[in-house]
């Protein structure tokens, strides 16, 4: 088998798609990666064959431009209203056409079997029915695209696909969605669940020398540190040091250092992003809301501190604090106070409610089909497929 990979351009959208392209190699079929560089360049490093299109897309350029100095987005907009963090959806909607025509070519040169792509990637699907062969959408995770939105999205979609023969805009033939039923979208269209596995990136496991108990992972996100963060996490720091007695790993790029400043004794900075590097061992995990923490965090059964600043982070922090296994702070003055987040961070490190209610998400991860048994799932539809054909 065959099979083609996009991505809409961010790694992020990419890297949950890794460990069932991991396995789909395992079991002997050929899995080639297609997109900007963006997304080659994660595909690349984690040893798949890849095929580059245009320059890199630089997602981080849609949240700086026109954002005041030394405010973070949540500080100068607010949390976005319900139907902005929807229509997300619209912009890489839009970004469909511009590498459509070379996937296409990619796709027919290559003579791909099945076409995987993340589910805001629209042209999946448009080179699956084109080419007669079936397509498969890879959620990220706490997914917030309603049915509503989808719909919308498609039918903007219509005169790009009439040009290409089709008679409608199509849907793909398969959804996977990796979030746990307690954190799944309520709106989001039925998809069926494959088991998330926490990013390693193929570094070194970060080692937490005290006994199990006040261990914390710090981990805000290098976009959050991008836009503003640094005062951020300096509160966090601050707030765990006041706690007392607290180790905690302090994901940071060098070059953030010096604005957040020396840690409290006990915390040490890390370059290390990656959650399956981080979070193993601790007893808490401070985040962004990013997907990937998200379900890493689940997947480990570790309590949550979430402190979105962007679009569906913020929808991730409300599903978390919905299962009982974590708080979200929401707001720019919640963010900001150090009474809310010694509070919270109290609150989850000695509150046992928290530690259970993590244990039933991590029960539920893996309770979740795997990736090596999604594989199958893929061969018997592509056989099926080519069956109809």
């Amino acid at each position: 088998m065959r099979v083609l990979t996009v991505s809409s351009p961010a790694e992020t959208h990419f890297l949950p798609l890794l460990p069932l392209l991991r396995e789909l190699a395992a079991a002997g079929h050929d899995v080639l990666v297609t997109g900007q560089p963006d997304v080659t360049g994660p595909a690349a490093a984690a040893g798949f064959d890849t095929v580059p299109f245009g320059d890199p897309f630089h997602a981080l350029d849609l949240r700086r431009g026109g954002l005041p100095a030394g405010l973070r987005p949540i500080e100068a907009t607010g949390r976005p209203p319900a139907r902005q963090i929807d229509g997300a959806a619209q912009m890489w909607r839009n970004h469909a056409p511009y590498f459509l025509p070379d996937y296409l070519e990619l796709a027919r040169e290559w003579r791909a079997d099945l076409v995987l792509s993340d589910h805001m990637d629209y042209t999946g699907a448009v080179i699956g029915k084109v080419l007669g062969v079936p397509s498969v959408w890879h959620r990220w995770g706490v997914n917030p695209t309603s049915t509503f939105m989808l719909g919308q999205t498609r039918m903007w979609l219509g005169p790009l696909c009439e040009r290409l023969g089709l008679a409608a805009v199509p849907v793909p033939d398969l959804v996977l969605d990796p979030a746990p039923p307690a954190l799944a979208s309520t709106e989001a269209p039925p998809a069926r669940p494959v088991r998330p596995e926490p990013h390693t990136g193929g570094g070194t496991p970060w080692t937490y020398t005290t006994p199990p108990g006040r261990r914390v992972a710090v981990a805000l996100g290098g976009h959050t540190l991008d836009l503003g963060g640094a005062p951020l996490l300096r509160r966090v720091v601050d707030a765990l040091a006041a706690a007392g007695a607290v180790e905690a790993a302090v994901s940071a790029a060098p070059e953030h250092r010096a604005a957040v400043g020396p840690l409290p004794a006990g915390m040490t900075y890390t370059s290390r992003t990656a959650p399956g590097l981080l979070f193993p061992g601790a007893d808490l995990v401070v985040h962004h809301g990013g997907a990937g923490s998200t379900l890493a965090a689940a997947a480990l059964g570790v309590p949550q501190l979430v402190l979105p600043q962007l679009g569906d982070a913020f929808v991730a922090g409300d599903r978390v604090a919905a299962a009982g296994a974590g708080i979200t702070l929401d707001s720019a003055e919640a963010q900001n106070s150090d009474g809310r987040l010694a509070g919270a961070l109290a609150g989850l490190l000695t509150g046992p409610a928290y530690r259970t209610a993590a244990g039933r998400l991590r029960a539920e991860v893996a309770a979740m089909p795997s990736a090596a048994e999604t594989v199958a799932v893929l061969e018997e539809l592509t056989a099926r497929q080519a069956v109809a054909r």
